[in-house]
């Protein structure tokens, strides 16, 4: 039973890309890993090797104890460096494991200087004679008389291995997840530095999104944020339009989807501005909207086609364009009244994104 354990164990270990951590020097990660194979080693050879002596036998143990303490620790650092938190697992709750951290403190850790708690001392001594594969035994003496510890190693093992067996299933999940949201995330930033350089950044969406519905095969763009903004980015490419300083602002409304989706796949904030700069359309409209602040209270109603006072609030902001002779302004509003009338819902949404970019940063 325990080797089916083991080799359960040393396939569980083994599934994880240890060289996509080292690629990425996430080195917590091998770390941790690495720890986790050389002390299955010792574990092994725990029950591979025959008896001879008592000397062996205790070299054997202080091996075997020290080589669990680590095994421990080396999944709790796994899964803190996999998950970032301190209490996705939580070994303690496991009765048998949660003694093998004071087994080996008496054992091996503090022997002749052993501190119960602030004002017990205690010495802890092993019957060398009583070491075998399946158990041993040990004296605890403190000043309230002498307790007489008797240890199953099998079931410490046994338990060792299904709880860790567990956990590594777990956690090859959540690393599985994480490696794939990174290579869906590098590809996002791809994309970004291509549509800042003017590449081929529409090949590396297209790549993207087929790497996305590879592992998200049952995706829907009405559950899936990121597969709404690329049906977005989408409808902007095959969007055409004559007028130079339209195509302008199409071009940079789809530089801000692109960084939508990065942030939706990092789960981070993107702190860098577009290379490109602002168009027309959109430098004019800030500069219209600093100068006439009563602007500001009708952006947020200007890209929800849904929304009741959207038609209001468009006629409202070319009402004041118009009495201030805004240029820029006019014909952007005129363009938003025009998707609005199509019910062009994601257009208008696209479109508008600019102006309520505008409004975050106030």
């Amino acid at each position: 039973m325990l080797e089916k354990l083991i080799l359960e164990n040393e396939n569980k270990i083994e599934k994880f890309d240890i060289a996509y951590y080292k690629r990425t020097k996430n080195y917590p990660v091998v770390a941790s890993l690495s720890a986790l194979e050389t002390t299955n080693e010792i574990q092994k050879c725990y029950f591979e090797q025959v008896d001879r002596s008592v000397s062996f036998n205790v070299m054997k143990l202080y091996a075997l104890l020290q080589s669990l303490f680590v095994s421990i620790d080396s999944l709790y650092a796994l899964s803190y460096s996999l998950t970032k938190s301190k209490s996705f697992i939580n070994i303690n709750k496991n009765q048998v494991l949660r003694e093998l951290k004071y087994i080996r403190n008496d054992v091996v850790g503090h022997p002749a200087n052993r501190m119960y708690n602030s004002s017990t001392l205690a010495y802890c001594i092993l019957e060398n004679d009583s070491v075998s594969k399946e158990e041993f035994s040990y004296n605890i003496y403190t000043g309230q008389g002498v307790e007489k510890k008797k240890v199953d190693i099998i079931e410490l093992i046994h338990t060792y291995y299904m709880e860790c067996n567990t956990l590594l299933k777990e956690l090859y999940s959540v690393a599985t997840a994480e490696q794939k949201n990174s290579m869906l995330t590098n590809l996002s930033i791809e994309a970004l530095n291509l549509f800042d350089m003017e590449g081929d950044y529409i090949e590396a969406l297209l790549e993207l999104k087929r790497l996305y519905l590879n592992i998200y095969p049952n995706a829907q763009s009405s559950q899936h944020r990121f597969l709404w903004r690329m049906e977005l980015i989408e409808d902007l490419i095959n969007y055409k339009n004559s007028d130079e300083e339209i195509q302008e602002l199409k071009e940079y409304a789809i530089g801000l989807e692109i960084i939508k989706i990065y942030q939706i796949l990092s789960g981070k904030l993107y702190t860098m501005t577009l290379g490109k700069r602002k168009p027309f359309l959109v430098s004019s409209f800030y500069r219209f909207i600093k100068k006439n602040k009563t602007a500001i209270q009708h952006i947020d109603k200007i890209n929800d086609i849904k929304n009741p006072l959207i038609k209001n609030s468009l006629a409202e902001l070319l009402k004041l364009a118009i009495s201030k002779n805004a240029i820029g302004p006019i014909k952007y509003i005129n363009l938003l009244q025009e998707l609005y009338e199509k019910q062009n819902d994601s257009l208008l949404y696209s479109l508008s994104l600019p102006l309520k970019e505008y409004k975050k940063g106030k």
